[in-house]
């Protein structure tokens, strides 16, 4: 007599067959395109409206709770060894470990809907082109003509910022940054159509003194939907962070796609210090985009030659940003950080982290945002 299948195991067989299914379907380009731009939306806008609700990130609460479980699992299992002639636990185990396997497969599927195939999705520039396939190689003049001119915009939007009489940078509120932002950004919905969705709050790190040790500004968590920031990054960078992790939320999940979104969106507010938070921003991916493809053309020696005439940043600027760099750093004193000892582990481990995660997305890196910058300016400046 054939075993009955249990609503259980109907359940995980269905679930196990649907992620099998999206994740290998994802690959198709067509698909993955029709479900970032017809239906991620729907879930992300449904998912971050719930979110709002709550002042905190939920995300990273049940982060912490699958942690606790995880280490509860290999607990409970390794107690098995001892209490393995009690049946009234060996049932008990089979009921949490049955219940584990379900809460997994769950979190897998939303997972795979909400950030596998949004990331499997066609890069900005163009849907018939392969990823990180821009329209052709672009020479080291043309780089240098957009350094050129993100230049002339930053220092020319340095000087629209409000100052005080002393002459330092007058930051703005981060609940202005964000209203200021979600309008320039869907103005962009035309031309990127995942943008016109719902602009959720971006939500406060509880685990931000170890985002600041490891380096994040931020992080988004798809099972919730919700962005978080690291609250001791410096004001002056955080409406290119907010603008980056919105990004992501409205499904641009390529970190280069991210930087990208981020810097339209800032330059095109009506705001002057969120355009120049943008300005900052990409300048320093370009700048050194220039002189490291000028280094490995002509030699260190002439590149620094050509690049000593280049147009520079105002000395305003770097001004603007050490003092940017000191006020983080005085909010970060303020505050207590009792798992301090565990800095030097945290960064050591996120140096790591950092170098596997550009191996497995090159080209499609955060420093990569100059191709698709490069890509948007041609035939506007060169």
């Amino acid at each position: 007599m054939k075993e009955k299948i249990t609503p259980y195991k109907r359940i995980i067989i269905i679930i196990s067959v649907l992620i099998m299914i999206f994740n290998a379907i994802s690959f198709i380009r067509p698909f993955s395109d029709f479900y970032a731009d017809n239906i991620y939306g729907v879930i992300a806008d449904f998912l971050g409206k719930i979110m709002d609700i709550f002042p905190f990130a939920v995300g990273e609460i049940l982060m912490y709770l699958f942690a606790f479980l995880f280490v509860l699992t290999i607990f409970l299992s390794a107690l098995l060894l001892l209490l393995h002639r009690r049946e009234s636990y060996k049932r008990f185990l089979k009921k949490y470990i049955k219940a584990m396997l379900l809460i997994f497969l769950s979190v897998l599927l939303i997972y795979t809907l909400n950030w596998v195939i949004p990331f499997r999705a066609s890069i900005l520039s163009d849907k018939r082109l392969g990823r990180n396939a821009y329209v052709r190689a672009y020479s080291i003049e043309e780089l240098e003509t957009l350094r050129s001119y993100i230049v002339d915009k930053l220092n020319e939007t340095s000087e629209a910022v409000e100052r005080d009489e002393n002459g330092r940078l007058i930051y703005r509120d981060d609940e202005t940054v964000r209203k200021e932002l979600a309008l320039s950004m869907k103005a962009l919905g035309d031309e990127y159509p995942r943008l016109k969705g719902y602009y959720p709050d971006i939500k406060k790190a509880f685990c931000s003194s170890v985002l600041e040790w490891m380096n994040i500004g931020g992080y988004n968590y798809p099972y919730t939907m919700e962005a978080t920031y690291n609250e001791y990054v410096t004001r002056l960078y955080f409406p290119s962070l907010y603008a980056h992790e919105i990004s992501h939320h409205h499904g641009y999940y390529q970190e280069n796609e991210a930087n990208f979104l981020s810097y339209l969106g800032c330059i095109n507010s009506d705001d002057a210090f969120i355009r120049y938070s943008g300005y900052i921003d990409a300048f320093f991916y370009v700048d050194d985009a220039y002189i490291t493809s000028l280094i490995e053309a002509i030699g260190k020696e002439k590149a620094l030659e050509i690049y000593k005439n280049q147009p520079m940043p105002k000395k305003q600027i770097y001004t603007d940003e050490a003092e940017a760099s000191i006020e983080a750093s005085s909010r970060y004193e303020e505050n207590s950080h009792p798992m301090e000892k565990l800095k030097d582990k945290a960064e050591k481990a996120a140096d790591k982290g950092w170098e596997m995660q550009e191996k497995m997305v090159y080209g499609n890196y955060y420093e990569d945002v100059v191709g698709l910058l490069l890509y948007y300016y041609d035939g506007k400046l060169y």
